[in-house]
């Protein structure tokens, strides 16, 4: 069936046809489930930081992880963060969260107004952890680079690629390999040296794949709170710009027998993760708060 005509009677290739074919009228539920995973694994996450923070309240001392009593649930939260299980899981997670925003990105026509979107509350997002570190004394959550600056700068770097390969598929695909690749070779191939400004920081991360310190500045001096570099973790998300249009040519579910009603909970969360992502610590820290000013040391909220 002709789906295009042209003056000659003939057919419009498929790639072009691929950049004119209506948005998918329902989400694509193994996507929403995927991401809502990833969603719950990152409150799991950041719970086992929460509770570090008030584990010194809880047990009175400094000195908490070395008490024999009643702490094993904390010290597993301890040893956990930052160790070698913690790296491969969340990297792991981040292959997939960041993946499924990528392949998201193919289906939509608006990245742009998205990212930009996505930018503004990202400018929001560090305002706050600013007033919160320096105006009331949190120390160490201030995020100048974080996820959602992450994620709203690749978004509209793939809105630019998106328009200089005038919305080809195909073409962005290829250019999302190359990015992939760009950011490959200098993750692994190049250290910056210690004369490199500051504020180039948002581009190559704190420290190598191998461990070794940045020359040129401390995350602790740019974005003590939170940061993801793009040199690290845009192949995280431009593998899934480029597999988007191969692996959903026609913008439809891959499991569609699989889909249903025991999904929609979770799918839910995928759903709502921009919104759940900027409640969840504050929720955290409130229930954790609240629990210690009724249980654990009574009037005293622990932070």
């Amino acid at each position: 069936m002709k789906l295009f005509p042209d003056d000659n009677d003939g057919l419009i290739p498929f790639e072009t046809q691929l950049n004119y074919l209506p948005l998918p009228k329902k989400r694509i539920w193994e996507l929403d489930f995927l991401r809502a995973l990833c969603v719950v694994l990152m409150i799991l996450d950041h719970l086992t930081l929460c509770i570090m923070m008030f584990a010194p309240t809880w047990y009175g001392t400094s000195n908490w992880y070395y008490l024999g009593f009643g702490n094993a649930f904390t010290r597993f939260c301890f040893e956990w963060a930052g160790s070698h299980r913690w790296r491969i899981a969340h990297s792991i997670v981040l292959v997939f969260f960041f993946g499924i925003s990528g392949i998201s990105c193919t289906f939509s026509r608006s990245n742009y107004h998205r990212g930009a979107t996505l930018m503004c509350l990202a400018l929001v997002y560090s305002l706050v952890t600013l007033i919160l570190e320096y105006g009331m004394g949190f120390s160490g959550i201030f995020v100048t680079f974080g996820v959602l600056h992450f994620l709203a700068s690749m978004i509209l770097l793939y809105s630019l690629v998106d328009f200089l390969c005038r919305r080809d598929k195909r073409s962005v695909a290829i250019c999302s390999v190359g990015l992939c690749a760009i950011a490959l070779i200098l993750y692994f191939c190049y250290t910056p040296p210690e004369s490199t400004p500051i504020y180039f920081a948002f581009l190559f991360p704190p420290e190598d794949f191998w461990g070794n310190p940045s020359l040129f500045y401390d995350q602790g001096e740019v974005s003590p709170g939170d940061m993801f570099t793009i040199v690290r973790y845009l192949p995280y998300f431009f593998w899934g710009a480029a597999a988007g249009p191969f692996l959903y040519r026609t913008r439809e579910s891959l499991l569609p027998k699989l889909d249903g009603k025991w999904n929609r909970p979770i799918s839910f969360v995928g759903r709502h993760a921009l919104i759940i992502f900027l409640l969840h610590i504050p929720v955290l820290m409130g229930i954790l708060a609240l629990l210690t000013y009724i249980f654990i040391t009574p009037g005293n909220w622990g932070l």
